[in-house]
């Protein structure tokens, strides 16, 4: 399976038709249904589904779009690493990190770091924890920020000063508003979002869990959310109230929207992590090497 045949896949996902990721490509129609009719052919498959004006991706090809992603991706970072006089320190440092006011700090030292080196590129993706490990396991990030992950040892790791406190956003009319901090008690029987990461089937996990205590069996967990502005959309249409870290969303004034922590206080610690012994590009390490200083 050639790159270049996975870039010409990807196109066509793009685009959405066979002629405009032709010319995107710079290449004729036939010339590109050549080439996705051979790569269907070795791996056996279809890979779009085929209507008069446009192409989508069959089941197997939206598998296959995610892992031409990271197959694409991973070669053009590799590729970057070795364009750079190694006198100068630059190229592209990959950051995966879920949603977290801690990024203010993780923001401050790329602002510093490009100051003193502006020819390295940052790349942040945003994305659930799992996602994240993902990514940092198949060589597309450099390093992720986790929020209390369990199998941070499994890594290098460093732990970031702040903390990420939990707390309910909810509508500005709601009555537990008029409270200073939120108890347990308060959310038990009561339609509520939940952070995926956070919840099982069998109810709250981490340190929502802990906090729940003996009320986590007493929940009426209406959805999940793995990012939190679309989640804020569910509170304002009244579906319920959301578990959220402080600072992750504009509350009070005009927005319609308050915030209350929860008490006894509810943090998760925060880490950024990167692999073993994994080779790594020089300004990624000037990088690491500024986060511990």
């Amino acid at each position: 399976m050639e790159i270049r045949a996975l870039r010409y896949y990807l196109a066509v996902c793009e685009y959405g038709t066979m002629s405009r990721a032709a010319e995107a490509l710079h290449m004729t129609q036939p010339a590109l249904s050549r080439q996705i009719a051979a790569l269907e052919r070795e791996l056996g498959c279809e890979l779009f589904e085929r209507h008069s004006r446009s192409v989508t991706p069959t089941e197997k090809g939206l598998y296959l779009r995610r892992r031409a992603q990271e197959i694409v991706g991973l070669a053009d970072q590799t590729a970057a690493d070795f364009t750079h006089d190694e006198g100068i320190v630059a190229g592209d440092i990959h950051i995966g990190a879920g949603e977290s006011v801690a990024m203010r700090q993780i923001a401050r030292h790329i602002a510093q770091f490009r100051t003193r080196y502006p020819q390295v590129r940052f790349h942040l993706h945003s994305a659930i924890a799992t996602d994240s490990i993902e990514r940092l396991e198949h060589g597309l990030d450099d390093l992720v920020v986790l929020m209390s992950h369990p199998d941070n040892d499994r890594y290098e790791h460093l732990r970031l000063q702040p903390t990420d406190a939990w707390g309910i956003i909810m509508q500005a009319g709601d009555p537990l508003a008029e409270q200073e901090v939120i108890g347990p008690a308060d959310l038990a029987d009561a339609p509520l979002i939940m952070p995926g990461r956070s919840w099982s089937g069998d109810g709250p996990t981490g340190p929502l869990g802990a906090w729940f205590g003996e009320h986590r069996r007493e929940l009426d967990v209406v959805a999940t959310y793995n990012l939190s502005f679309n989640a804020t959309m569910l509170v304002r249409e009244g579906v319920g109230r959301m578990i959220s870290f402080e600072g992750l969303t504009a509350t009070g004034g005009d927005t319609g929207l308050e915030f209350r922590l929860l008490y006894p206080p509810a943090v998760s610690i925060i880490d950024v992590v990167w692999k073993r012994n994994a080779p790594r590009s020089r300004a990624v390490q000037l990088f690491l090497d500024s986060l511990q200083a």
